[in-house]
C-alpha cells in the first residue's frame, strides 16, 4: 500500500486519467442499443396475493407515449416493494462499501422492464448507562455532549431512511437515499438532521458484462466497515467510514469483486478530504475475493482497500471545516470475514500512511469479532460479541485510544423487524472534536443499548 501511494503521487495527469477511467466505464456498459423505453410495455403482478382495482375502462397497462413521459394510469407492477432487497440496502451495519452491486442483481429481476423499488427503514433506541468520571461519555453511538453528569439515559429516533431504487432500463440504474438523524447530522450542509444521504447511478448489466461503471454521491468503496454486533457500529467506520461523490468503474463476477474511483476534491463526508473543491484529486480503490467453503458450508472473504485523501491530514483534529488541509495522507485497510455453518468471525485493521499532524502518530482502527446464529423460539437469533479500538496518539498520552466491547443479542420476530439488546463498554475519552484539551484515558462508561429496525 505504501508503495501504492508512492507511485500514484508522482502521476501528474491522475485527474485527467480519473476522468478517462469514468467515461470508459459508462461507454463500456451503453455500448448496446439504447435503453430507452419501447413504446408500450404490458405489466403483470408478480404477486398473485395481491389484487390490484383499477378505475373502470383501466387494463392494468403502463403506456410509454415517446419514450421520456409515463402515463398517468401505472400499473401495480411498476412501483414495488421488495422487502429483502430493501433490508439490504439500507443496511447500516454491513456491506457499506459496494452496495451498487445489489442494485444491479435486483435489475436481473426486472427482465429490463423500467420499475421503481421503494423502501424504508426506521432505527430507534434507547440507552442507559453510568460513566466513572463526570460529563465524559465515550459511547461512540451518540455525541459526547448529549449528556452531562455521571448517568445516561436516552431514547430517540436514531435515523429514518427513504430510498428509491429505479431500473431506466436494462443497463442504467438510480439510487436516492434520505436520512433524518441528530445523531448523524452537523452545523454542515451536507450533513444536517434531514439530507440526501446517498444519490448515484449505476450503468451495467449483469446478464452481460461483469463490468459496471457509477457516479454520484454514495458510500467509497474503501474496506468493509461492517460489524457482527447488531446495533452498534465498530470503531473502524467510525476512524474511517468513507462517503463521497466521484466516479469509478466496478467489476463483479460473484467471486473477484473490485472497484476504482476518482473523488471529487474538498471535504467530504466522514473520513473524505482532499485540498481543492472543483477537482478530481482524490481516488479510492477496492478488493474484495470471495471463496465459498462447500464442504463445511461456508465462506471466507479477504479484502483490501487504500483511500488517498482523508481528514487526518491536517494540524488541527477537526472533520467539518474545509479549509483545514495539509498534504495528502491515506489509509490502507485489510479485512476478512468467515462464515462456517452457524458460525461468524470478522476481523479489520486500517491504518493511515502518515503520522496524522495534529497528534504526530498514525491514526489505526481494528475490530475482532464473532457471532453464532441461532433461534428464539422458532425465530432468528444472532449471539454476537465484537472487540475494537481506535489509536490516534502516542504511548501514554491522554488522547491515545478509544476502545469498546460490545455483547450482543438479536431476534428477527419477522423478515423486516429486528430487535436487540447490547452491553457496550468504553473505554477510554478521546473525542475528535477538542481530541488534544478534553481527552482522559481513564474514562469508563458502561451502557445497556436497546435497538429497533424496522425495514421496508
Amino acid at each position: 500500500m505504501f508503495l501504492i501511494s508512492h507511485s500514484i503521487a508522482k502521476i501528474s495527469s491522475f485527474r485527467i486519467l480519473s476522468l478517462w477511467i469514468c467515461f470508459a466505464a459508462i461507454f463500456m456498459t451503453l455500448d448496446s442499443p439504447a435503453v430507452l423505453a419501447q413504446d408500450e410495455f404490458v405489466f403483470e403482478s408478480s404477486i398473485p396475493s395481491v389484487e390490484i382495482e383499477y378505475p373502470e375502462g383501466v387494463e392494468g397497462e403502463v403506456v410509454i407515449e415517446d419514450g421520456s413521459q409515463f402515463a398517468d394510469i401505472i400499473d401495480g407492477n411498476f412501483i414495488q416493494l421488495a422487502p429483502d432487497y430493501s433490508r439490504e440496502m439500507l443496511d447500516f451495519q454491513n456491506r457499506q462499501s459496494n452496495k451498487e452491486i445489489l442494485l444491479l442483481e435486483h435489475s436481473l429481476n426486472s427482465s429490463g422492464q423500467t420499475n421503481m423499488t421503494l423502501g424504508a427503514q426506521f432505527r430507534a433506541s434507547a440507552i442507559y448507562g453510568r460513566t466513572n468520571e463526570a460529563d465524559k461519555f465515550p459511547y461512540l453511538g451518540r455525541f459526547p455532549t448529549d449528556f452531562e453528569g455521571d448517568f445516561a439515559s436516552d431514547i430517540r429516533m436514531l435515523q429514518a431512511n427513504l430510498a428509491t431504487s429505479v431500473n431506466f432500463g436494462p443497463r442504467l440504474h438510480g439510487y436516492f437515499e434520505t436520512l433524518f438523524s441528530d445523531v448523524f447530522s452537523f452545523n454542515n450542509p451536507k450533513q444536517g438532521s434531514y439530507q440526501v444521504r446517498q444519490a448515484y447511478v449505476v450503468f451495467g448489466d449483469f446478464s452481460r458484462s461483469s463490468w459496471y461503471g457509477y457516479l454520484g454521491k454514495k458510500n467509497v468503496g474503501f474496506g468493509d466497515m461492517g460489524t457482527l454486533s447488531p446495533f452498534s457500529q465498530s470503531i473502524p467506520w467510525h476512524y474511517f467510514g468513507a462517503l463521497g461523490e466521484g466516479g469509478g468503474i466496478g467489476f463483479d463476477n460473484g467471486i473477484v469483486s473490485a472497484t476504482f474511483a476518482g473523488l471529487s476534491g474538498g471535504r467530504g463526508v466522514r473520513v473524505v478530504d482532499s485540498k481543492a473543491s472543483g477537482d478530481v484529486n482524490n481516488f479510492a480503490a477496492n478488493l474484495l475475493l470471495r471463496m465459498p467453503l462447500a464442504r463445511r458450508d461456508g465462506e471466507l472473504k479477504l479484502g483490501g482497500g487504500f483511500i488517498y485523501g482523508t481528514i487526518y491530514d491536517a494540524n488541527v483534529p477537526e472533520h467539518n471545516d474545509p479549509t483545514l488541509f495539509g498534504d495528502p495522507n491515506g489509509a490502507w485497510d485489510v479485512n476478512a470475514r468467515l462464515r462456517i455453518n452457524r458460525m461468524h468471525l470478522g476481523f479489520e485493521y486500517v491504518r493511515t500512511v502518515n503520522d496524522w499532524p495534529a497528534t504526530n502518530h498514525e491514526v489505526i482502527a481494528y475490530s475482532a469479532e464473532a457471532a453464532l446464529d441461532s433461534y428464539f423460539i422458532s425465530m432468528p437469533a444472532r449471539w454476537s460479541v465484537s472487540w475494537s479500538e481506535g489509536i490516534q496518539g502516542p504511548p501514554g498520552t491522554d488522547f491515545e485510544f478509544n476502545r469498546q466491547l460490545v455483547i450482543g443479542y438479536r431476534v428477527e420476530p419477522s423478515r423486516n423487524a429486528q430487535i436487540s439488546l447490547e452491553y457496550v463498554r468504553s473505554t477510554g475519552f478521546a473525542p475528535l472534536v477538542g481530541l488534544l484539551n478534553l481527552s482522559d484515558p481513564e474514562v469508563v462508561q458502561n451502557s445497556v443499548v436497546l435497538g429497533l429496525t424496522f425495514t421496508l
